[in-house]
């Protein structure tokens, strides 16, 4: 019998290893369009193409490396995002800068309304981000679209040209007009998350509440440094979100910390942000795709009783938001690699949320750059927690969520993630007042809890990671989240009556 069970303990690890071994024995390495270009280097790790630029700053003299950094910043994203896009993107930064000068000046004067120059530049950053995500659905006349694509292709995002050497990110191209080039502005435009212009929207929200405060010195702002912090190319498409005197701070002292000694941690970092899109390549989107149906037929959101394993369901949203984290962990990795050989200490974005025990504490390990620039600039000009707390924390969110997308089941996502912070923040001052008191049957209780440790610890994680990430099914699926939680219950009252029958 012992035999008998180490044999069959031998054979699950030998079916384990087989399951992990096979995608890594059936990867074409030798496709470099197709597997490389295609499916481990597009979306967020396009970043991997500012390597061959990554020298320019490395050789730059102190003088000129803000320089260098914007003449790279701008020539990466001509060849990703497309010519035209760069110079976009280099008129917006100098807009945004005189913009920020004029700021400066009227919030010093007495004899205007002191509301007036906050809300005039929320409305430019908040008109010209919503105008970004407009252009999305902006289409140029056929006619124009081809001229432009035979004579200037040059103009249009990486993957959108066709050309050999690049990948084709924008594999949906034909569903428009087969056998024409994909429509500009909405390849330009496809995702203001992956081309930048969220997270300037973000610099800018920063920036302009230093400015407001008085904390950026005339010296400092000059244009260089402005167009320097804007086009700092490793983290100018998603994050990333550096503060504004820090990163000057950095630059200034980078070439001190340059050592030979940084080349490896730099390079292995770089290699732990591609292994993370390994894995999701090799591992997550086979699941999402083909047990899912995620990308194809929506099967997870739209039809849920078709997916036969309980199990699957049940961790599909778990599936959907790890998959999101690798991706997004492993470029911030890619990114701070690229810091490192630079010298540059890149502010971290992750620090180990799926430890969370509350939604507090997750949201100060998840997207820190984010979330700290709206705690800094909304949560607590609103107030913190010292007033209208609840209100405060869910106006937030909402905000949050509107970052995102401008689509009303984000806006349900941020004020539903907003109202579970609250209540979080709530219990845990409720529970500090019961660790004061000094008797009671609450606070004895209380007291008992927490000689029975780890379990109220492990319990306290399971209810965060779960109410983070069903809150997110909404985030993803909108009303589909309804039939995924709707399936969920009824198959789970199932197994329950039958095991209780």
């Amino acid at each position: 019998m012992e035999g008998l069970g180490l044999a069959t303990i031998m054979d699950l690890v030998g079916s384990g290893w087989q399951l992990l071994l096979e995608p890594i024995h059936r990867t074409p390495w030798r496709d470099w369009r197709g597997f490389w270009l295609g499916d481990v280097l597009d979306d967020r790790f396009v970043v991997v193409y500012f390597l061959p630029l990554l020298p320019v700053l490395l050789l730059a003299p102190f003088r000129r490396l803000r320089l260098a950094i914007v003449l790279t910043g701008l020539s990466f994203l001509a060849y990703v995002v497309g010519l035209l896009y760069a110079g976009l993107w280099l008129l917006t930064c100098v807009v945004f800068y005189r913009v920020g000068e004029r700021f400066a000046v009227e919030c010093r004067r007495t004899d205007v309304w002191p509301m007036g120059p906050p809300l005039a530049a929320i409305a430019i950053i908040g008109g010209w981000y919503a105008a970004t995500m407009a252009l999305h659905e902006l289409r140029l006349p056929p006619a124009w679209n081809d001229w432009l694509f035979r004579h200037a292709p040059w103009i249009f995002p990486l993957g959108a040209r066709g050309l050999r050497w690049e990948p084709c990110f924008y594999r949906l191209h034909d569903s428009f007009a087969p056998g024409r080039p994909f429509p500009l502005l909405h390849a330009m435009f496809a995702n203001v998350h992956n081309i930048g212009t969220a997270y300037l929207a973000a610099r800018m929200l920063h920036y302009f509440s230093e400015l407001k405060r008085h904390a950026l010195p005339q010296p400092r702002r000059s244009l260089l440094n402005f167009l320097a912090y804007t086009c700092y190319a490793p983290t100018l498409i998603q994050g990333p979100i550096e503060r504004f005197g820090p990163f000057q701070d950095e630059m200034d002292t980078c070439h001190q910390r340059r050592r030979w000694r940084n080349l490896p941690a730099g390079l292995a970092r770089i290699g732990l942000g591609l292994g993370k899109s390994l894995i999701v390549t090799w591992y997550f989107h086979p699941l999402l795709g083909r047990k899912l149906g995620l990308g194809g037929p929506d099967t997870f959101w739209k039809h849920p009783e078709q997916i036969q394993s309980f199990t699957l369901l049940y961790l599909g949203g778990f599936l959907i938001i790890f998959t999101l984290y690798l991706e997004f962990s492993g470029y911030c990795d890619v990114a701070a690699g690229m810091a490192r050989l630079l010298g540059y200490r890149q502010v971290e974005n992750f620090a180990r949320p799926w430890l969370a025990t509350s939604l507090r504490e997750f949201w100060r390990r998840w997207h820190i750059s984010l979330t700290s620039i709206l705690r800094d600039y909304v949560y607590i000009p609103l107030g913190g927690n010292r007033r209208r707390a609840l209100f405060n924390v869910c106006f937030t969110f909402l905000v949050c969520g509107l970052w995102h997308r401008l689509v009303l089941q984000v806006a349900i996502w941020g004020l539903l993630m907003g109202l579970m912070v609250g209540i979080n923040q709530a219990w845990a001052r409720w529970m500090k007042r019961l660790d004061q008191a000094p008797s009671g049957m609450l606070p004895t209780l209380r007291r008992w809890s927490l000689r029975c440790q780890p379990l109220p610890r492990i319990l306290a994680w399971l209810i965060t990671q779960h109410a983070f990430v069903f809150s997110l099914l909404v985030f993803f699926g909108g009303g589909g989240a309804v039939n995924v939680v709707r399936e969920i219950v009824r198959r789970a009252w199932i197994l329950a009556t039958s095991l209780g029958g």
